[in-house]
């Protein structure tokens, strides 16, 4: 494939990934009481994460041993984008898609439990 190719394709995904941000932020401004509940589906567009990420996202989370600490520390080795606050996010995504919920709110639950 030619450079010139391959920085054509290389734009049309940006743009795409723009729109698809942008059309979320536009629904989430019409239906702000729909946004409350974040599908996982809605976060991977909204952090722009890929297959990869979001499968050891999946993995971290399933295999949580309660240890916050080295919890967060796993996730930003996944992917820097997994601050705390972004990684209790994408949890309560993964909850509110009915994936992962059992475990998902046992660590929201130990979140909210340890920051009273």
């Amino acid at each position: 494939m030619s450079d010139k190719k391959y920085t054509y394709l290389i734009e049309e995904i940006e743009k795409l990934k723009f729109h698809n941000r942008t059309l979320l932020t536009l629904l989430g401004n019409l239906h702000q009481d729909a946004m409350e509940d974040t599908t996982i589906h809605e976060a991977i567009i909204l952090f722009d994460l890929s297959k990869n990420d979001l499968r050891e996202l999946k993995d971290l989370i399933m295999n949580y041993d309660q240890n916050r600490f080295a919890f967060e520390q796993k996730a930003l080795m996944i992917n820097p984008v997994f601050s705390k606050d972004n990684l209790l996010f994408l949890v309560n995504s993964f909850v509110n898609s009915e994936m992962l919920t059992s475990v998902g709110n046992t660590i929201l639950s130990d979140y909210e439990v340890r920051t009273k």
